[in-house]
């Protein structure tokens, strides 16, 4: 088969989707070696990838996701290959591509949380957008001939909301890198290094995460006037107007001092803030799958999540939950695990048995045995 990959998401400019990227098509190279595959990039991120198998080739589709160009542009390249299937890995698929395709639907936070996204009021633009996006997720799920969801959650939101049929609807999961699972020992003067660099002192507990509303950070900021005082809140995100609007209501709270914002943070000192924090605290109204949480359970950090969307289906009994919506209970399981060392213990123990459950080899299995039923 000429099996073509919409890779325009890859590396780190495509965040989530730009590392599922990265993980299936190193783990597919190494598992098939009798299709052909075609991997479309932009000029941005062309250099990034390098195929290490003779029958992968990388080719240029230069248009940004979400964008005019991609429209036009994507039909004509992937129509010059000539393909049997073309795997998106997102709903952005270009409409006037009349090919067989399968996708992979991560979430559906665009379509539960709109009104939310919106900000304040809605604008001629966010309506259009929201627009133009229930449009072509629709044609998307409509028209594919298989569907890549990461867990039965976002399996089941898709057979209700867009009342697509069960059976169309794969549920694949995906799973931490391995540099999480590799990376065991940091030493006493790195660590020391990369709190230092971040500005943090003494405890802390870490959220990592965007700050739109459905991440529910808000929530954690209001809930902690409850928890232990002489403990941080370190925030891996960006500053943007919504991480403004909780900095805001934190200052009102009397908790600003006690919280760091730390913008991006490369994989490699991530690793240090994870290892060295007293948990992960994961309070998401919406997640298709949960990377992070999975990702903390790799280096033996414990992590306390919300009871909601696919978190429980992946964390089983490695977490500590608690009600997202609820600012007492999210305090009261937090100030639980900070003052258990016990509890400390036996989460990262659970934790680490849990995250080898998924690798990312299965994944590329499972989406190959995909492709093939179309061979």
């Amino acid at each position: 088969m000429r099996i073509g990959i919409d890779a325009r998401f890859y590396g780190p400019e495509g965040t989530g989707i730009g590392r599922y990227l990265q993980n299936l098509l190193k783990n597919l190279e190494k598992l098939d070696d009798n299709n052909e595959y075609f991997v479309f990039l932009k000029n941005s991120n062309f250099h990034l990838y390098t195929p290490t198998a003779k029958n992968f080739q990388k080719f240029t589709a230069d248009a940004h996701w979400y964008s005019l160009k991609e429209q036009l542009i994507m039909p004509a390249a992937l129509n010059s290959k000539k393909l049997d299937l073309v795997h998106f890995p997102h709903f952005n698929i270009p409409l006037l591509y009349s090919g067989k395709f399968v996708v992979t639907i991560h979430d559906l936070t665009k379509t539960s949380f709109a009104k939310a996204a919106s900000r304040k009021k809605i604008t001629p633009l966010s309506f259009a957008k929201q627009q133009a996006y229930n449009f072509t997720i629709a044609q998307t799920l409509k028209r594919a001939e298989k569907i890549i969801s990461p867990s039965n959650f976002v399996k089941k939101e898709i057979e209700k909301i867009f009342k697509i049929s069960e059976s169309k609807i794969n549920v694949i999961y995906e799973a931490a890198d391995d540099f999480y699972l590799s990376t065991q020992f940091v030493s006493n003067g790195k660590e020391r290094q990369i709190l230092g660099k971040y500005a943090i002192k003494g405890d802390y507990i870490l959220f990592i995460g965007n700050s739109f509303p459905y991440k529910n950070l808000e929530k954690l900021v209001e809930s902690l006037p409850k928890i232990d005082k002489k403990v941080q809140l370190v925030c891996v995100t960006k500053r943007d107007s919504w991480t403004a609007d909780i900095l805001i209501k934190a200052k009102q709270l009397g908790v600003l001092e006690r919280i760091v914002i730390t913008g991006f943070v490369p994989d490699s000192e991530l690793v240090v803030l994870l290892k060295s924090a007293k948990l992960l605290a994961f309070p998401s109204l919406s997640e298709g799958f949960g990377l992070p949480g999975l990702e903390a359970m790799g280096v033996g950090c414990p992590v306390v999540a919300a009871r909601a969307s696919s978190l429980p289906e992946v964390y089983g009994d490695a977490a500590e939950y608690f009600d997202p919506k609820s600012t007492i209970d999210i305090s009261k399981k937090i100030n639980l695990v900070l003052t258990s060392e016990t509890l400390r213990s036996n989460l990262a123990k659970k934790g680490l048995s849990q995250v080898k459950k998924f690798s990312w080899r299965k994944t590329a299995q499972e989406t190959l045995k995909i492709y093939q039923d179309f061979g």
